[in-house]
């Protein structure tokens, strides 16, 4: 069974090192201790101590996001050739660019960029 210390690090253990009543255990890593129970009786609130690691999910959406568009860029010619109704979708992303680069041109202006 694996374990998890509050530091992140887990640990791989023989079911029969762990009692049926519990046992008091170390991490390695860190030498904090805690009370670990076999996992039959562990309770909901101790396995909610997992942090869900948003910044690295964000960042795997970012770079999904940023090659879907780089791919409809690529292309663009035979996909609008194909599926004429993506024409919405390229003057969207032409304006929202041109929205951009205006107030990137106004920013840079203001600081004598």
């Amino acid at each position: 069974m694996i374990i998890s210390c509050k530091c992140g690090i887990q640990f791989e253990v023989n079911k029969s090192e762990i009692p049926k009543e519990g046992r008091n255990v170390q991490c390695g890593i860190c030498n904090a201790t805690w009370f670990q129970k076999p996992y039959d009786k562990i309770d909901k609130k101790s396995s909610e101590n997992v942090s869900p690691h948003y910044i690295a999910n964000f960042f795997l959406f970012f770079i999904v996001l940023i090659s879907f568009a780089g791919i409809m860029e690529t292309f663009k010619e035979d996909l609008l050739y194909n599926f004429s109704e993506l024409d919405v979708y390229y003057k969207f992303i032409d304006t929202l660019a041109e929205k951009i680069f205006v107030e990137l041109r106004s920013l840079f202006n203001t600081f004598g960029i």
